[in-house]
């Protein structure tokens, strides 16, 4: 009975809301450009921001990369130590001609190097940052393959690969009720990860220097379903027994991982020397969920009279659907065939969809302005060795969440007021091989 109750506190887990690419982006260049890649993407990135893309490109291409972002969230001016986000990004994409259309598939991957998944505990009234927390961590897996339906016109489709968690305890036998060490428990473990794919579909078309890209990208909720059950005698002693059939059964039901369906549409114009791209993008924040786990409980105790109460029901998020804009600008600085540079910008805009927190809920989150910069060199081997250049990015991104306060309704509310902001700073670097 005493490790069920112990574990009461420990399934009301943090949600892990959206993933490492929406936060940050995948690759230097989509750094670099501030997200603003649905028109342009015709390498790995392109099995996030628009997989019809693989079919404009040729070859092989190969891409390995680091990515590196530290957050400063603060509450009343105090550092809340959210974790980094750090890890692998790469993939590989192969792109050609089949029965006389032009084809492409890709696969890529985003690996934190620190944890694959993690699950916190926070009550609903602890104020926490929530979309940004536990958002990076996380393995992302996908893959991607487009077609060229008409000259200019291509379609592509890809599918992300995340698991669903479930697990079960049960414990059984004597709990002593003034001796914990002469508490007998045998406990068994059971879990369950079970993979569930997303899909996203996306269009480009291409016309001289112009390029429209469009993508969907489907919605996913990883479910973490805990099942505790103790069943056995609590007793005083080995002669005197209290309850001689007591059972507590415990269910909780979390949305432990939220991406929103998202819809972004890209137009871009390619210059003798410069590219200009501008996406508008809608998420469907409006189908949060309860950000807190739905916990039933059942406790018999026979002849005792003992009621357990139940925990309040959570409080609905009623987040907002929002529109995100993003632009990007790349520059070819040196268009050398032996040694090329390129320069990157670009600029986005998040309003927040979290509503003011009046009640007892504490989801933090405010807008966002995201500015960056980019450059890539471009290598041609002297001797031959490779067919096409070498391609090395580096992207900086800097992301400023504006100043939000929060006002309690309730004078004696244990949280109070409190304000809200921060940066987050990140670095990716992206090697490209091609072939």
């Amino acid at each position: 009975m005493i490790r069920a109750f112990l574990l009461l506190g420990l399934v009301c887990p943090l949600p892990t809301w959206a993933n490492p690419l929406d936060a940050y982006g995948f690759g230097a260049r989509g750094m670099g450009l501030g997200g603003a890649m649905t028109a342009l993407a015709d390498d790995v990135s392109a099995n996030y921001y628009n997989p019809a893309g693989l079919a404009a490109a040729s070859g092989v291409q190969m891409d390995m990369g680091y990515t590196l972002v530290t957050p400063t969230l603060r509450l009343n001016d105090g550092d809340q130590g959210v974790d980094q986000s750090r890890g692998f990004q790469g993939g590989v994409r192969l792109s050609g001609a089949l029965f006389g259309r032009k084809v492409g598939f890709s696969l890529g991957i985003h690996l934190p190097d620190e944890r694959v998944s993690r699950v916190r505990a926070l009550p609903e009234r602890q104020p926490r940052w929530v979309l940004w927390d536990n958002r990076p961590q996380r393995i992302v897996i996908t893959s991607s393959t487009a077609i060229e339906l008409a000259e200019g016109l291509s379609v592509g489709a890809g599918v992300t690969y995340l698991a669903n968690t479930r697990g079960a305890l049960r414990l059984e036998g004597d709990v002593n009720l003034f001796d914990a060490e002469d508490t007998q428990l045998v406990s068994a473990v059971d879990a369950e990860l079970a993979s569930i794919r997303t899909a996203n579909i996306g269009l480009s078309f291409q016309d001289g220097p112009w390029r429209i890209g469009a993508v969907w990208r489907q919605d996913f909720r990883l479910l973490l379903e805990l099942d505790v059950d103790v069943v056995g005698r609590i007793v005083t002693d080995s002669e005197n027994v209290v309850v001689p059939e007591g059972r507590f059964h415990l269910v909780s039901l979390n949305t432990n991982l939220f991406s929103p369906q998202q819809a972004y549409l890209g137009l871009a114009y390619a210059g003798p020397r410069w590219r200009l791209a501008f996406d508008l993008g809608w998420l469907d924040w409006s189908a949060f969920p309860t950000p807190t786990a739905e916990i039933d409980l059942d406790l018999e105790l026979a002849p005792l009279e003992f009621a357990l109460p139940l925990p309040a029901d959570p409080l609905p998020p009623s987040f907002r659907d929002i529109w995100v804009p993003r632009l990007g600008l790349e520059w070819i600085a040196i268009p050398d065939d032996q040694l090329g540079l390129v320069l990157r910008t670009g600029y986005f805009y998040e309003p927040s969809p979290a509503p003011h927190q009046p009640a007892r809920t504490n989801y933090v989150d405010t807008d966002k302005h995201g500015v960056s910069l980019g450059i890539e060199i471009q290598y041609m081997d002297g001797a031959g060795v490779l067919p096409r250049p070498l391609r090395w990015g580096l992207s900086a991104q800097y992301i400023h969440l504006a100043q939000r306060a929060y006002v309690k309704t309730d004078p004696a509310d244990p949280v109070g007021d409190y304000r809200a902001d921060g940066y987050s700073v990140g670095l990716t670097s992206t090697l490209s091989v091609l072939f």
